[in-house]
């Protein structure tokens, strides 16, 4: 058969028999369902889940070329929907999808490396440069999903069915709610000012050990500079890959002077977002050391578009997590008091607790951080208080009245 409905064009359905009756009966079920879901705003034909989720992720890769949305969350999606989602629904009809069936997806994905199909999985492949890569399940996989993670997958679910939606494959009714676990809050894994003093001194005594090979040497220069821009700058380990010479504002003019003279605003930018902020002074005199480096190794100043943080070709420097963990694992910091394991974020919530002691305000302070005074509130409350002892301990007027 072959019929039109406003806005799809001309329609071609087989109707998969070849008695003429039957046929017409068949075409008149077809013509009326079509109609009926095109008053309904829906497509005319149904589309499998699959077929939608592809959609879905193509649209999302256009949005990231055009610069409408985030790379890396684009990217965590595919994973998301490829393996979880699809492996689900997929043939379904997108649209015969409801609340049900969602909590049902809901209880699997749970389960899923525990006792569903992820359990028997022992290695996860993906793509990397246009090539398979392979490499064992992590064992925090073989729990249930942090809420967290519950969370940004119910943004997944949700941002897919709302541009189903969109499309008319589903109505917008059937955009999923989806109740997940609260988020409850927890201090960072931060560092005590005298603990930040040992990893600090630590750091710049392996650095100055005797008879070491020039590659480890620099290795070691490079991970105390990271340290040192990192804990009193506040940035992001996203920010600090990204960070150019051309990103830290009139160094290259001011170089020369005394310290006296020379101020430091630094242009951060991380997955997504940009800002320009102030940093601590003492992070002149590291970025000295490494522009030095850099003329040692290369014969010349480096350009505004060259990385801080480089490897020895001139590359951009990956990550520092190998060499830090060895460094607080040395010094027997590699946990916080509650044994969270600490990060190169660790550095970052060092400064903003600092910050926060140091009496700066937290307004300005989140605005220098890229945040906003309700996340310092929600994360540093603990450090909110340590500020606040001198008001917590005022002197009470004598009890009972006076003697």
């Amino acid at each position: 058969m072959r019929f039109s409905i406003k806005g799809e064009g001309q329609i071609r359905r087989s109707l998969e028999t070849r008695d003429r009756a039957e046929a017409e009966s068949k075409a008149m079920e077809v013509w009326a369902d079509a109609k009926h879901r095109a008053k309904l705003g829906l497509r005319s034909q149904a589309k499998r889940f699959a077929d939608v989720a592809q959609e879905f992720l193509d649209h999302t890769a256009q949005a990231v070329a055009r610069g409408e949305r985030n790379k890396s969350q684009a990217h965590n999606w595919a994973l998301k929907v490829n393996r979880y989602l699809v492996e689900f629904f997929g043939d379904r009809d997108i649209d015969a999808i409801g609340q049900r069936e969602i909590t049902r997806y809901l209880e699997w994905r749970r389960n899923y490396w525990i006792s569903g199909p992820g359990q028997n999985v022992e290695q996860i492949a993906y793509q990397r440069g246009g090539r398979t890569v392979r490499r064992r399940v992590p064992p925090q996989l073989r729990r249930p999903p942090s809420p967290a993670t519950q969370r940004h997958e119910a943004v997944a679910i949700k941002a897919l069915f709302r541009q189903a939606a969109e499309w008319g494959y589903v109505q917008p009714s059937a955009i999923p709610h989806i109740n997940v676990p609260r988020v409850i809050a927890k201090p960072r894994p931060s560092f005590e000012a005298s603990e930040f003093t040992r990893l600090e001194a630590a750091a710049l005594a392996r650095l100055e050990e005797e008879f070491l090979h020039p590659s480890v040497r620099r290795d070691r220069l490079i991970l105390y500079c990271y340290i040192k821009v990192a804990a009193f700058s506040g940035m992001r380990p996203t920010e600090l890959k990204n960070l150019n010479w051309g990103d830290i504002l009139d160094y290259r003019e001011r170089r020369q002077l005394p310290l006296r003279d020379r101020d430091i605003r630094i242009r951060a930018r991380g997955k997504a977002k940009s800002r320009t902020f102030v940093a601590m002074e003492v992070v002149l005199p590291v970025l000295d050391m490494l522009w030095s480096d850099w003329v040692r190794l290369h014969g010349g100043d480096p350009a505004d578009k060259d990385p801080v943080f480089a490897t020895t070709t001139g590359a951009r420097l990956g990550s520092v997590k190998t060499a830090l963990n060895g460094l607080l694992a040395a010094t027997g910091l590699a946990v916080d008091h509650n044994g969270v394991r600490r990060t190169s974020y660790s550095f970052r919530h060092f400064y903003i607790s600092q910050q926060i002691i140091a009496g700066v305000d937290v307004f300005l302070l989140a605005r220098n951080c890229g945040t906003s005074v309700e996340m310092i509130d929600k994360w540093y409350a603990d450090v909110k208080l340590e500020r606040m002892s001198k008001e917590l301990r005022p002197e009470w007027k004598r009890l009972g009245g006076e003697n």
